[in-house]
């Protein structure tokens, strides 16, 4: 009996320790999904980009908070390849790497609330595709300008890229 007993504290504590060990690690890495779909709409005169990007949350205004993330995260590592000719394709980040080197500077940069919203807004009439995945997901589509000129400029700052005409 004590031998079943020890048998089953040994197994809750495995289960909660793995439980929160990928809590963690999503805590650590999780502001953005990797799965997410970006496509250009156009570009302005200021050095702004339209995007229509898609997010994932429980809720429709969750999903829309992970569409703005998404959308910067795309700008700065993968850059926006689909759509309309005309965006700036290549990511603004293009050192391998990058994102673990600087995580603690994009922890805070993608935290909710963090400075990512002063280089994303909402466009357009504010319309959103709404689709329901299942009971507990949204996927929402919406279409966000984002600041590409102030973004790069922000991110020389923070010495995460060069300048430009630097390393000529």
């Amino acid at each position: 009996m004590k031998k079943w007993t020890i048998i089953w504290i040994m197994l809750l504590a495995f289960s909660i320790t793995v439980n929160g060990q990928s809590r963690n690690e999503r805590r650590a890495a999780g502001y953005v999904i990797d799965n997410y779909e970006v496509t250009c709409m156009g570009t302005g005169m200021d050095g702004t980009q339209l995007i229509k990007v898609w997010g994932f949350g429980k809720k429709p205004e969750d999903a829309i908070h992970q569409a703005r993330k998404n959308a910067v995260h795309a700008v700065i590592f993968k850059g926006i390849l689909g759509g309309q000719p005309g965006c700036m394709q290549r990511p603004l980040v293009n050192k391998p790497g990058a994102e673990v080197q600087h995580a603690d500077y994009f922890n805070n940069f993608f935290s909710n609330g963090g400075s990512y919203l002063r280089f994303v807004s909402q466009a357009g009439d504010g319309s959103v595709d709404r689709i329901k995945i299942d009971k507990r997901t949204f996927k929402v589509g919406v279409v966000v300008s984002v600041m590409h000129a102030q973004l790069r400029r922000e991110l020389e700052a923070a010495g995460i890229i060069p300048k430009l005409g630097q390393g000529f």
